[in-house]
């Protein structure tokens, strides 16, 4: 009878673990390159769980001023960007956006988890959304291509 219940006690808790009742916020991707981890910004998101549901508003807040103080990863023309959403649930839409200084903005395709790095020289900042069931939340990073 004790190892029934200590049995049913794990796989409950495994599976609270598991579906991640507790998460306070949405999941960041692990954004890299070649291996090299690319730090990212966290901008606005709401998050609802079981026992807590936050939303943090940075509207006020550009992408290009949220990346101000990050230092640039460099990555050659054409580089594959991976961007992975590896800790928690997977978003059910994902969406990226390409920006420059002087508001140069456009929509890019994620393709297989990765973004591909502009032949064009200079600064860039990537603005990736995702969104869930349970929310939403948005990422930046730059990278100078050389």
């Amino acid at each position: 009878m004790k190892k029934r219940f200590w049995l049913v006690l794990l796989l409950v808790v495994g599976l609270m673990l598991y579906l991640e009742p507790f998460r306070r916020t949405p999941p960041e991707p692990d954004v890299s390159v070649n291996g090299k981890d690319i730090a990212v910004t966290s901008g606005s998101s709401c998050w609802n769980s079981l026992l807590n549901s936050k939303c943090i508003d940075l509207s006020e807040t550009t992408p290009l001023d949220m990346t101000a103080e990050q230092t640039p990863t460099i990555v050659k023309p054409g580089e594959k960007i991976d961007v992975a959403f590896n800790d928690g649930p997977s978003p059910t839409r994902i969406k990226a956006e390409q920006l420059q200084k002087g508001d140069t903005k456009k929509t890019i395709r994620l393709k297989n988890e990765q973004i591909t790095a502009p032949s064009q020289k200079g600064l860039y900042i990537y603005h990736v959304y995702a969104w869930w069931k349970k929310g939403d939340g948005n990422v930046d990073f730059p990278v100078q291509v050389k």
